[in-house]
């Protein structure tokens, strides 16, 4: 007997609709328990208001920073992962070296446009560039951008160069030449800082989700060393890389996670009652999407995959299905967290009470 697509829905609809809201239940009680904060309405009415006017203007920020600070997070950790491999890998870990380089390029090329465009107008980052204020996160960003591009683009060009993608003509051979391994150093420097600045941006901010917590930098430089490290791995085993570069390369993915892990549940502690935005379950708040796609099925799922390749009794037999899993996992879940963490943070904006509540720290 054939049953409608509908008729199919409807069948299912009460098993989901007791789903969610022992869901929702599970998701507030991970965020009372990470936070450390129960929501307590009655109480929280009873607190000092504006005239229940938002005290803080919420940003404007839109899709082309989100992907700025996910495509800039990958640029630098690709180009880290491949300067360690270089200065203090063997000659087997030569593969990723290219692909670290590679894809650091390529993942930092569409960053300006994207930085212009949410600018609105293309003289104001030219404006930006007329000085260095080393008060300025925003002024910091953008030459820190600038000379991580230098680095990067001179260590990827000069990369396929020796890698005879450039022809044989003497600019190659002159590209080919300059030392790859002292341009290492000081772009490794300035890939951590781009992978983590972004976080300080959002720190040296008045919103309370944002500014409440000292850890934004280390959250996002950990999940730049994830999504970066996982996107190598993807490609390795789509190439056919050999078991043992593989191995090294989840290593660094499993660590990374890990870091990340730390990171965000010290986080959250730490900020208690403004992060509700990111992890409750209320109006305007973000809970669902942070746990369901960015913690638990983009970070804790795939590191729990990840021990399982690494240390399990069948670890030599690396399964290329679930490594591949692991990667794209990884990779949705630092989008998600660069977009619920702009998000929550124009939700936090708006709460007038914990802006106050914030302030008297």
């Amino acid at each position: 007997m054939k049953i409608g697509y509908k008729k199919y829905l409807a069948l299912f609809s009460p098993i989901m609709g007791a789903v969610s809201p022992a869901f929702n239940t599970m998701v507030e009680r991970l965020a009372t328990l990470t936070t450390g904060y129960t929501p307590n309405v009655e109480r929280e009415l009873l607190e000092k208001s504006y005239f229940e006017y938002p005290l803080l203007k919420a940003s404007i920020w839109r899709w082309e920073i989100v992907w700025y600070f996910f495509l800039g997070g990958i640029a630098a950790g690709c180009y880290v992962l491949a300067s360690i491999a270089a200065l203090f890998g063997s000659q087997d870990d030569a593969l990723v070296v290219r692909t670290g380089y590679y894809l650091s390029l390529l993942a930092l090329l569409p960053c300006p446009p994207l930085l212009i465009k949410d600018l609105g107008r293309p003289e104001r980052f030219l404006h930006m560039l007329r000085i260095f204020n080393i008060k300025s996160p925003m002024s910091q960003g953008v030459w820190g951008l600038l000379s991580f591009s230098l680095f990067c683009g001179l260590t990827g060009v000069s990369q396929a160069a020796h890698d005879g993608l450039l022809g044989r003509w003497w600019g190659a051979r002159l590209l080919a030449a300059i030392p790859r391994k002292v341009l290492a150093v000081p772009g490794m420097l300035f890939g951590i800082f781009l992978g983590g600045y972004t976080g300080i941006l959002l720190a040296a901010t008045s919103v309370p989700l944002w500014s409440r917590s000292k850890l934004m930098g280390a959250i996002f430089i950990s999940s730049a060393l994830s999504t970066s490290s996982s996107l190598i791995s993807l490609l390795l085993v789509i190439v056919g890389a050999p078991a043992s570069t593989l191995h090294k390369v989840g290593k660094m993915e499993w660590t990374a996670m890990l870091l990340e892990i730390v990171s965000l549940l010290a986080f959250l502690r730490g900020s208690g009652r403004a992060a509700r935005s990111l992890v409750g379950t209320g109006p305007n708040e973000h809970g669902m999407s942070f746990w369901r796609f960015m913690f638990g099925g983009g970070l804790v799922l795939p590191w729990l995959l990840q021990t399982f390749l690494l240390f399990g009794r069948r670890s030599a037999q690396r399964t290329g299905g679930v490594s591949v899993v692991v990667s794209l996992c990884v990779l949705v879940g630092g989008y998600f967290l660069r977009r619920t963490m702009v998000e929550a943070g124009r939700s936090s904006s708006r709460d007038t009470r914990t802006t106050l509540w914030n302030a008297r720290r």
